[in-house]
């Protein structure tokens, strides 16, 4: 199987390169001399990334553009191969969420989520494959999906539904390019320390919390730009990806009661707050940061509660699916 090659100083483009796990991969690039183009939809906010990496010492082009925008990803790929000569990876960081009732959200806003988190990563691909296909040393695709990706999540239906998108566009994909010397990887994290509270849409009248634990989007970003080096189908960092058997295994028992802690966890706690649409519509100005608000030491701490109850949940029901289908097999 032909594999890439790329050079010891990658051009690496990043969508949503100006905040959370996007900024974590382009700082870590920076530290080792990777050109970077960076990609946000907020200017002043991908300036601030943009310099936060070059006092690292990279050299970084930057362009404003929304990736839900066919046309402007291919001016993106573009731009930065007018700068840089060429294209060595491209990782599709850009997305948002959204939260609430289904039903009580507006049918407008379940499609633009979607445009932006599925259609953006295929806007962002097909742009990069124009630039690596049949070019020496090949490339590497990476797409940030999600744990909702392989897990239903009850109160984000459509997130779940580009997720799932993402996950099946990348791995048809990778097959479809295998031997190509062109790599398709896909991330699967569950939930992490980002700015996304600050420009999720939430219509669940409360105040987003995550799921603890909450992972470091630094420890992310390290698996992120460890896939440049060393492709691999699909990584999942977070110990909620337990629940990925659980759900194979049952899918309905599982989903009932995951319906049944989303509705406690996000509907019933937490401080109120009116409905937002956060920036699903318009971006946001604010400065570029790594970090949110979903890292306080209580949580981390509530994780590790979290964490055992996960995985021994995914235990027990694996058991339970083993001894029934033992016993009807005994009585066949």
């Amino acid at each position: 199987m032909a594999r890439p090659t790329l050079p010891d100083l990658p051009v690496v483009v990043i969508t949503g390169g100006s905040s959370g796990m996007g900024l974590a991969a382009a700082q870590r690039l920076a530290q080792q001399g990777a050109r970077l183009v960076l990609n946000a939809r907020a200017e002043d906010t991908l300036a601030d990334a943009a310099e936060r990496c070059r006092a690292l010492g990279a050299e970084v082009l930057t362009v404003a553009a929304d990736v839900a925008d066919a046309p402007a990803m291919e001016a993106l790929a573009q731009q930065a191969a007018e700068r840089f000569g060429r294209i060595d990876a491209w990782i599709n960081a850009a997305g948002t969420s959204l939260w609430g009732l289904f039903d009580a959200i507006p049918a407008e806003a379940h499609e633009r989520l979607i445009r932006t988190n599925l259609l953006g990563v295929v806007h962002g691909t097909h742009a990069a494959l124009q630039h690596m296909r049949g070019r020496a040393g090949g490339g590497v695709i990476v797409n940030i999906a999600s744990i909702a990706g392989h897990v239903p999540m009850p109160l984000a239906a459509s997130y779940t539904a580009s997720k799932f998108g993402v996950a099946g566009f990348t791995d048809a994909l990778r097959d479809e390019l295998s031997g190509k010397g062109i790599a398709v990887c896909g991330v699967y994290p569950s939930f992490v320390d980002t700015p996304t509270p600050h420009r999720s849409a939430n219509y669940t009248g409360r105040v987003l919390r995550p799921v603890p634990p909450v992972l470091d989007p630094e420890r992310v970003a390290e698996d992120i730009v460890g896939l440049l080096s060393r492709p691999r189908r699909a990584l999942r960092p977070g110990v909620h990806n337990a629940a990925a058997l659980a759900y194979a295994l049952a899918p309905d028992t599982t989903g009932r009661a995951t319906a049944r802690a989303a509705e406690r966890f996000f509907l019933q706690s937490g401080e109120r707050q009116p409905d937002d649409d956060g920036a699903l519509f318009t971006s946001k100005p604010l400065p570029a940061a790594v970090h949110g608000a979903w890292g306080l030491r209580e949580r981390r701490e509530a994780g590790a509660v979290t964490a055992t109850t996960v995985a021994v949940g995914a235990v027990a029901l694996l058991t339970g699916w083993l001894l029934t289908g033992s016993r009807r097999r005994g009585r066949a």
